[in-house]
Formats: C-alpha cells, structure tokens, sequence
C-alpha cells in the first residue's frame, strides 16, 4: 500500500510526495520530488533515456511495463468476494479490489504473470470492482469469468469449494420496474450520532457516502451508495 506501479517512484511519506529516483555507477541518484506519480515515472524514464540509453529505456519497458486496456470490454457486473470470509471494516466486498488510503480512492488491480497488475483507482467501489471483472474476462478468458462467478475464489470453511454460496453472493439489484417508495423509518430508539435514522442505510466512511443494503436469504446484499 503506497507503493509506485511505476519503476524507480517510491512515496516519501515525510515529503509526502512521490519520489523518482535512479540507480547510476553503484549509486542511487535523486531525479526529483512530485506531487503526480505519473509526472514522476515520466522523468525517470527521461532519466532512463538520458543517463543509460534508448536500449535500457526500452527494456525496462518491456519488462516491467503491462497496460490494461479495456475499451474493448463489455461492462461486467463486480465479483463478490466467497461469503466464507469475514470481510474486515472498510475493506471491500468485491474481488481484485483494495483501498488506497493515500490516494483516497479505490484501487483495482489483477494477478497476470506472476506479477499484480495496476487497472486504476476509482473514487467508486462498485466501479473498481467492474472493471476488474472485465480485466478477468479479458486477460484470463471467458471460462476463468464464469468460474469466478459460479465458484468461490478462496478455500472455504472445511476445505470445500462450494459453487451455491457463491452464486447465491451474486444478486444484481435492478429497480427500474419498481415505483418510487417512501423511506422506512427504523423502530423507536435512541440513534447513534452518524447514523442513519432509516432501515437498511447506513453511512460508508470510506466511500463518504450513505449506503442501501438489504438481507435475503441471510445474506447483507448490496443496492447501492
């Protein structure tokens, strides 16, 4: 967490700003201090360029470099993480999505290779967790999607994959055919500071957002921020 996925940027968390740095002669060489992670892998790389070649440059690209293009992809709805998990407070619920605290968004990213690989930051966790199910249809195939929809992705309790739980997980909420209600207020009681005075809402710190969610079959689904 904090690390660049960009060669030769760190994040200097006294500076608080990204740091490009290059190794030259046995010695590690200060390119500069930014406050863009981009702006700082570019001057390494001119770094790169000017100090050890266009041959270097170009290897280091090939590499280290793997750029996630999904414009080609169909949208995909997330993948819920297997229910056999305890997922911690603010971590999320989808697959191959995490939650930058330096950055202040959501950060997606896929294992391709033996290596993770960088898919983009979102200030949306369901959004993340789309185009991280895309990035699976595209760079894994058709058959490791459906698998990953159908099967849980971890080791359940016991040691037993269990295709049920994890379909159940996968609920897609379409409210379009459903005409405007008005909110359940919750039963008489003192509400926390904070929270909402409604059913089934409650506020999302790390999304900054109120979230809607609903319980079927024993299960917490979620509608939506």
């Amino acid at each position: 967490e904090g690390a660049s996925k960009y060669t030769g940027v760190t994040f200097n968390k006294k500076m608080n700003k990204w740091q490009a740095q290059i190794y030259i002669e046995g010695k590690v060489r200060l390119i500069g201090y930014y406050d863009n992670e981009e702006e700082a892998a570019t001057d390494y790389a001119r770094a790169v360029f000017k100090y050890k070649g266009q041959g270097a440059l170009d290897k280091a690209r090939e590499q280290d470099s793997f750029i996630i293009d999904l414009s080609d992809v169909p949208p995909q709805s997330p993948i819920p993480k297997s229910s056999d998990y305890a997922i911690k407070e603010g971590a999320s619920e989808y697959r191959g999505v995490t939650f930058n605290k330096r950055m202040n968004k959501w950060h997606a990213k896929i294992y391709i290779d033996g290596k993770h690989r960088h898919i983009g930051y979102y200030e949306n966790e369901e959004e993340a967790g789309a185009d991280y199910a895309r990035a699976v249809f595209k760079y894994k195939g058709q058959g490791h999607w459906d698998r990953s929809h159908d099967q849980l992705g971890g080791a359940a309790i016991g040691g037993n994959k269990t295709k049920k739980r994890q379909k159940d997980d996968v609920i897609a909420f379409d409210l379009t055919d459903v005409p405007p209600q008005s909110p359940i207020p919750k039963s008489g009681g003192s509400i926390k500071e904070g929270a909402s005075k409604f059913a089934g809402v409650t506020f999302n710190k790390k999304a900054s957002k109120w979230k809607a969610q609903i319980s079927i079959d024993g299960k917490h689904r979620h509608i939506g921020y």
